[in-house]
């Protein structure tokens, strides 16, 4: 009996912190515990809000889960696990991952060289958002696992040589490294909820809504938006001094988004100040949000950093609502996924000079550059000339046409991913056979090279009836979420003579 109470006290004994968030914070209770080889799993820190939601058994309920079958682990990295928990009421998504802590402490407990403790960081919600935070589970898993990486581990590695106790270490990391980085997710997150993109968006809403509308914004400059937005994935950021545009662009533009991309976009919010020993300000811009809007700044400079724009998946569009102007970060698209695999395979291989460039700076503004020449289509153009001439006072008729046509872009990137796939094999099967009969490595080398250009772009252009470059643009990123690198198949050849051409030009 008096064993069993002094395990209870060891599980309950924590490190309470309070996160305030605009609204509340996103997660009712956010809990790191570690496995201990004599008490079970323990907690160390555990994060609320300003209502204690979760009461403290339950959460001893949750880190059981979690770490009960993670004892001897070996698997390297950070492991995400979700675990439904309908019984208890609530949701949880753990992030396990083992550490070689301390020879300090090994040397004192006796353990073997070589073992490793393994830790769980959870975030519980209530059951009945499950639905909410589904669509938002691979953004927030993403953004968990870099701030486990970067303001965790690094800092406990760093600590492992120190001969102090393991609880010891974990609360300097914590107190000086993660908790104020953790409270920038946690309004992040809570930004995203306070103004959500609505799904289904209201047309009403939106400058399809009425023909004064569309007819107020220039109709080229509309198109431009549109067609930008969809050559980038459906990355877009919207400036502008009068919020009621801004959002109404903002939702124009996720009528072309799905439903779970919908749930990862933001309307237009004010800057959030948080309270740090630092004096920093948490940076409205965050990469990963497909849709996101902001306040513009004097003087033509982005209110946000170029390294928060390249940490983006995918290039962005830029849209200035005061001046009615579209641009694109990075417009080369081939080049930029390539640029960026090569950035994440040398983190994978330095992670401390890695770090180093993907760190925002906060200060670096980005200056606006009006002379990239964006791409034309002729899909876009078509849609919006048909769609002022529907009736507007007739209800769902745009919205039935706008997902036709969407449902038309998707098509199409299926069968290009089809037409892709099936040339680069016959291309793949002739160049096997030339090199069956090749007697020199060399000239075998000079095949492939010469097979480099496996894809005849101007070909699938014409059997796909796809009319222009900017069309094949939007048709391509498509079928990049379909097929992963169908951008570096189709369109690094096309930017290549794109890019000659336009040295040429300038000669």
């Amino acid at each position: 009996e008096m064993l069993r109470g002094f395990k209870t006290e060891i599980e309950l004994h924590h490190k309470k912190h309070q996160i305030r968030a605009p609204g509340g914070i996103y997660f009712s209770s956010v809990v790191l515990s570690v496995w201990d080889n004599i008490h079970g799993p323990k907690m160390l820190h555990v994060w609320t809000g300003d209502r204690v939601l979760d009461e403290e058994k339950k959460l001893v309920t949750v880190a059981n889960f979690t770490l009960n079958d993670e004892a001897g682990r070996s698997q390297e990295g950070i492991e995400t696990k979700f675990y439904s928990l309908p019984k208890h009421g609530v949701i949880a998504t753990v992030f396990v991952f083992s550490l070689e802590t301390s020879r300090g402490d090994r040397m004192k407990s006796d353990r073997m060289k070589g073992e490793k403790d393994v830790f769980s960081f959870f975030l519980i919600l209530p059951y009945s958002e499950i639905s909410e935070y589904l669509a938002r589970h691979t953004f927030c898993q993403e953004k968990i696992e870099k701030l486990l990486d970067d303001h965790f581990l690094v800092h406990l590695r760093k600590l492992s040589s120190e001969r102090a106790a393991l609880v010891d270490k974990v609360d300097k990391v914590i107190n000086e490294h993660f908790s104020n980085q953790l409270q920038r997710l946690v309004i992040l997150m809570a930004s995203i909820r306070d103004h959500p993109v609505p799904s289904p968006i209201d047309i009403k809403q939106t400058f399809f809504g009425n023909t004064y509308d569309i007819s107020k914004q220039s109709s080229d400059f509309l198109k431009k938006a549109i067609t930008s937005h969809l050559q980038t994935g459906g990355y877009t950021v919207v400036l502008g001094q009068d919020s009621e545009s801004v959002n109404m662009m903002i939702l124009t533009l996720g009528l072309f988004l799905t439903s779970k991309e919908q749930k990862t976009s933001r309307l237009l919010c004010p800057p959030v100040a948080m309270e740090s020993q630092e004096g920093v300000d948490v940076c409205c811009y965050e990469p990963g949000l497909y849709l996101q809007g902001y306040i513009s700044v004097e003087n033509g400079l982005l209110p946000f950093s170029k390294s928060q724009l390249e940490d983006n998946c995918m290039p962005s569009t830029i849209i200035n609502m005061d001046k009615q102007e579209v641009w694109v970060f990075n417009i080369n698209l081939a080049n930029y996924i390539r640029e960026r695999s090569e950035r994440i395979r040398k983190a994978e291989e330095d992670k401390k000079a890695a770090r180093k460039k993907f760190f925002y700076k906060d200060s670096e503004m980005t200056q606006y550059d009006d002379s990239v020449k964006l791409l034309d289509s002729s899909l876009v153009r078509v849609f919006l000339e048909e769609v002022q001439l529907l009736p507007v006072n007739t209800p769902g008729i745009i919205e039935s046409y706008t997902t036709q046509f969407i449902r038309l872009l998707n098509l199409k990137a299926l069968a290009l991913v089809k037409y892709v796939e099936a040339e680069l094999k016959v291309a793949d099967n002739q160049l096997y056979q030339a090199g069956e009969h090749l007697a020199s490595a060399l000239t075998l080398s000079a095949a492939s090279a010469t097979a480099g250009s496996r894809l005849n772009v101007s070909s699938l252009m014409q059997n796909l009836s796809i009319e222009s470059d900017g069309d094949l643009r939007v048709i391509v990123i498509k079928a990049e979420k379909i097929r992963p690198k169908t951008c570096l198949d189709v369109l690094e050849q096309l930017e290549a003579a794109a890019q000659v051409l336009q040295q040429f030009e300038t000669l």
